[in-house]
């Protein structure tokens, strides 16, 4: 017995003694250095709480974790808790640096409105929150969780989390920034931001990033993980994600790969051409002057001089800023142009197992929005976000669906993909 526990300390020991050794002699953020758990080694020695915000966003669920699985089935009441949750994070000011107030001249909203039985069972029964449909100038269908459901907590004046669908207003901001001379176009080369220096996007187009195919796919997952040290990528600068992971890291095969980071960059590289107090004017701007938003708009979280894409809005703000986009295009503006060219330049994701929602009935993708819906051939942009949020704008028949939810549990195909084939 002596001999068992002699044998199982000395292989302890040389187990640790190895790993100690690796975190001594090798380089410091190198992928060894991460796998060998050396970060967390390296601030227990010098007694530093951690700051590495691992990418585990469903660990805890039901109650305890950040977000509600994408195969989970909720009941009623995990439903309301994160109901109340996100509610609760939009009135929560940490980490928000851009907050547009709304204004009492706001974009007047017409009304010809029908009643459709089938958006009121979806309503009734599922995670979804909201449906506003708007066609040739009206809403012809807003219909909002009822009070004995998810009513008492979810109002119109709620602000609630766009979560993924945040991405594309980065790309319209993007277009803005465009427009108004602070980037060439979507071919600017990102050479002239010295903390791209010595990584893959250096020297990049910028419509590589626009369009998640940049050849990181060997660094980041679909699911926003760093590969070599699963540092969750909203957490972090883009300083440190570049002089960490991917320093010195090379391009692949320029193919879709969607993650966080690639939107982070763009934030974050317009931010550093226009300047904090340029970018702020320019967000309310368009969410004031142009989208016309009627409640506070609290956008972007903000690492250092980095930018995530994520904000908080009410119900019809969100459709406010879909109208933006589609009249856009439709008059042909400069902005407008911007969107065509993002159409005109778009990316097949090879996708070709079609699913239920708006990401995966998508078979590309433009400039942070997914289109080329599956049986329907015209320009439809698709804002998309974790959770069910989804704004879709057909720009041909001058139609906008407009859903927020708690969870995808609901019926894309009847609720939007039905509508956009009736004539």
């Amino acid at each position: 017995m002596k001999r068992i526990y002699l044998t199982l300390f000395l292989l302890f020991f040389s187990t640790s003694a190895f790993a100690f050794d690796v975190c001594e002699h090798e380089k410091k953020y190198s992928h060894v250095w991460y796998n060998n758990n050396c970060d967390d080694n390296l601030l227990q020695s010098t007694g530093q709480k951690s700051k590495i915000v691992k990418n585990t966003p469903w660990k805890g669920y039901p109650y305890n974790s950040d977000e509600i699985p994408n195969n989970a089935k909720p009941d009623y009441k995990i439903l309301k808790y994160y109901l109340k949750k996100e509610i609760k994070n939009g009135k929560n000011n940490e980490g928000f640096k851009i907050k547009v107030k709304g204004t009492d001249n706001y974009k007047k909203l017409n009304f010809k409105l029908t009643s459709d039985d089938y958006v009121k069972k979806q309503l009734n029964k599922t995670a979804l929150l909201s449906f506003l449909m708007y066609e040739n100038g009206n809403i012809t269908i807003d219909e909002i969780t009822p009070k004995e459901r998810f009513g008492k907590t979810f109002k119109n004046e709620t602000l609630y989390v766009s979560h993924s669908v945040g991405k594309s207003l980065i790309s319209y901001v993007t277009g803005h920034a465009i427009c108004k001379g602070y980037i060439s176009g979507i071919n600017h080369k990102l050479n002239d931001w010295p903390v791209l220096e010595n990584t893959l996007y250096y020297d990049q187009p910028i419509i590589n990033l626009l369009n998640m195919a940049s050849g990181d796919q060997k660094y980041v997952d679909t699911m926003s993980g760093l590969k070599n040290s699963n540092r969750w990528v909203n957490s972090v600068s883009m300083k440190s994600v570049m002089r960490k992971e991917l320093k010195d890291s090379k391009r692949g095969k320029l193919k879709y790969n969607y993650s966080n980071l690639d939107t982070n960059i763009v934030a974050s590289y317009v931010l550093y051409k226009m300047g904090n107090k340029e970018f702020k004017k320019l967000l309310n701007e368009i969410l004031v002057d142009k989208v016309g938003i009627e409640h506070k708009v609290k956008a972007f979280r903000k690492n250092g001089n980095s930018v995530t894409y994520s904000y908080f809005a009410s119900r019809y703000d969100y459709l406010r800023i879909s109208i933006a986009i589609l009249e856009d295009w439709n008059n042909n503006t400069c902005e407008g142009q911007y969107l065509k060219s993002l159409y005109e330049n778009r990316v097949d994701k090879k996708r070709r197992n079609i699913g239920i929602d708006g990401y995966s009935m998508t078979k590309s993708y433009n400039g942070q929005f997914h289109t080329d819906i599956a049986g329907l051939k015209r320009p439809i942009f698709v804002m998309d976000g974790f959770g069910g949020q989804s704004h879709v704008i057909d720009f041909e028949k001058n139609k906008i669906i407009s859903m927020l939810a708690i969870h995808r549990n609901y019926n894309w195909k009847k609720l939007v993909l039905k509508k956009l084939k009736q004539k």
